[in-house]
């Protein structure tokens, strides 16, 4: 089974992966938007959240990938999008959709 989740980078198309942490992944975008560090550099953000979410994870082979489509059995979706300065959550079990700012979804 699992507890699948993806982190998208709108401005580049990439997908953050990770098989186990679909009841962090929130958290952990929300913990590196706080941060305010490299908000509006796609590139970099999205090395810092794939940081974040493998934490105590490096060099596993398992666990956590990169990509560039969307997998179809992920419980939550977490979009980033730098040029708009917004985050939505979609968890898509619930049918859920929460769209902020980064500002209110890092402090709201």
């Amino acid at each position: 089974m699992g507890a699948r989740a993806q982190v998208k980078i709108q401005d580049t198309g990439v997908f953050l992966y990770t098989h186990w942490g679909s009841g962090e992944i929130v958290e952990d975008v929300r913990t590196v938007i706080r941060r305010g560090k490299r908000l509006d550099d796609p590139v970099y953000l999205a090395r810092i959240i794939f940081d974040q979410m493998t934490m105590g994870q490096q060099g596993s082979e398992t666990g956590a990938g990169i990509g560039t489509s969307q997998h179809g059995d992920i419980e939550v979706l977490v979009s980033i999008d730098c040029a708009m300065k917004q985050v939505s959550v979609r968890k898509i079990y619930e049918g859920t959709l929460e769209v902020s700012s980064f500002k209110d979804f890092a402090f709201g």
